[in-house]
């Protein structure tokens, strides 16, 4: 019961600063419509493929397609933990810094972006052809590349760090802080699950039982509650990288920031004596490894 306040607390910080910020959506915004543009000129064209001849065209389109789509959602991503970290150190931040820092990151963010795509499709393929056990096997590998990847993001936003240093520094601050990083994951997926993602389901599906009784009443209630569902995502997604920023700050260097203190981190993360990140010990420096 305690790491989940404890999870709960720094979700209402996490609210709190995106508030402060609104304009730390406008990444995630972006980022989702190329990303979507890509899926509708790549992956969709790909899959038609791959049901007909030649499927070797599909293979390449849906995987060129997964990969840039990828590369997008973390380019923007390390772009909003870059001005994040910023505005909860005090600064002044515009969307352009964001834009600046993730493309001196470039050749990270592609190859973490590959690693991640390979490891996923992988999982996928493991749920897909391997029965019941696949599925079990799969969700679990899928759990845990989920909490050793939560920092990524972070690591290279701050830190600058190559794909297998990345890799090997989320290993490290993992093991340092790995209860909160997980209770403050469910803590946001929890609340935006019962405030944005529950009531826009909700809408949908009252908006087709109505459809064929009154076609108008039916498409607005299904148009608001996939505009309501875009919305949580977004939401979700900009929290979840303020929380992992706030995260990897305090285990990385003990640096509480953002309005959290010292105490309230302090009992909110459990950190292991020596381990990476404790009093005195700064991030590591960059690597393009």
């Amino acid at each position: 019961m305690k790491r989940i306040k404890s999870g709960w607390q720094l979700t209402k910080k996490s609210w709190g600063i995106l508030s402060d910020e609104p304009g730390l959506v406008k990444f995630p915004i972006v980022g989702g419509v190329i990303a979507l543009l890509i899926a509708i000129v790549l992956i969709a064209p790909g899959l038609y493929f791959l049901e007909a001849d030649p499927v070797a065209l599909g293979v390449v389109l849906v995987a060129v397609g997964t990969y840039l789509s990828a590369f997008v959602v973390y380019y923007f991503a390390v772009a909003l933990a870059h001005n994040a970290d910023r505005r909860m150190q005090g600064e002044q931040v515009e969307f352009k810094d964001g834009m600046a820092l993730a493309s001196s990151r470039m050749s990270a963010i592609a190859g973490w972006a590959f690693i991640a795509t390979v490891v996923m499709t992988v999982i996928r393929a493991i749920q897909e052809r391997f029965g019941i056990a696949g599925a079990i096997l799969g969700g679990l590998a899928g759990a845990a590349w989920g909490v050793l990847s939560f920092l990524a993001v972070p690591v290279i936003a701050i830190e600058g760090t190559g794909p297998i240093s990345t890799l090997k520094r989320c290993g490290n601050l993992v093991k340092s802080g790995w209860g909160e990083q997980i209770t403050g994951t469910i803590a946001i997926g929890g609340i935006v699950f019962l405030l944005g993602f529950l009531p826009a389901v909700l809408f949908i599906i009252a908006g087709v039982f109505i459809f064929s009784t009154t076609a108008a009443g039916g498409g607005i209630l299904i148009a608001f509650g996939i505009v309501v569902l875009v919305v949580a995502a977004l939401i979700q997604q900009a929290l979840s990288t303020i929380f992992g920023v706030a995260l990897y700050r305090w285990v990385s260097d003990k640096q509480a920031v953002g309005g959290f203190t010292a105490e309230e981190m302090q009992s909110a993360v459990r950190t292991k004596k020596g381990s990476l990140g404790g009093p005195g010990m700064p991030p590591t420096s960059a690597s393009t490894v």
